[in-house]
């Protein structure tokens, strides 16, 4: 129970942020660096971190620093909360945050 109340209120709280403009993005989002933005966009995939760094073209240990301080600037501490935090802000699409996995094609 306790870790909903948080996440709500770290959603309220970014919402807060953001300018009466409705499309700049909130204050915290904006601080994310371009390198954190794509890897932001891959958490929800499922990858590991290692994969991640592969399809990047940069090592694993880089790719974690920038998962911490994704949760950092979002203010959560998993993969799933960070995932589910980022699409409520629309930093993610909702097809990518409905907490299925993606469909995987063989080819």
């Amino acid at each position: 129970m306790t870790d909903r109340r948080s996440t709500a209120y770290r959603q309220r709280t970014i919402a807060n942020q953001s300018d009466t403009d409705s499309t700049k993005q909130p204050r915290e989002m904006a601080s994310l660096t371009p390198a954190e933005a794509r890897v932001l966009a891959l958490l929800p995939t499922y990858r590991t971190l290692a994969a991640i760094g592969t399809e990047l073209g940069v090592a694993r240990p880089t790719v974690k620093t920038h998962v911490e301080n994704i949760y950092k600037k979002l203010g959560t501490t998993t993969r799933a909360e960070a995932v589910q935090l980022a699409g409520s802000v629309g930093l993610l699409p909702l097809s990518v945050t409905d907490g299925q996995p993606p469909s995987f094609t063989s080819s």
